[in-house]
């Protein structure tokens, strides 16, 4: 069950597009993982829904840039 949100986590520190996106629509984002094959319980929905968008954003910018995905919209 933690699994699933670990791995979640760990992509909404290492994917800039997708922790947009979240920080936007955090329900509507996991609700279409969800779709995707993620399980998520609600209480798990709604916790992750609860997460600050900022604390995300900080501890991907802590993450060595070698863990993270390059964010297009910041190379132009």
């Amino acid at each position: 069950m933690h699994r699933n949100v670990e791995t979640l986590i760990g992509r909404l520190a290492t994917d800039p597009k997708l922790r947009r996106r979240f920080a936007e629509k955090p329900i509507a984002v996991l609700e279409e993982l969800c779709t995707q094959g993620i399980e998520l319980t609600d209480v798990e929905i709604e916790a992750l829904a609860a997460t600050d968008p900022q604390a995300l954003r900080c501890f991907s910018d802590s993450l060595d840039r070698r863990l993270r995905k390059a964010d297009k919209e910041t190379l132009l």
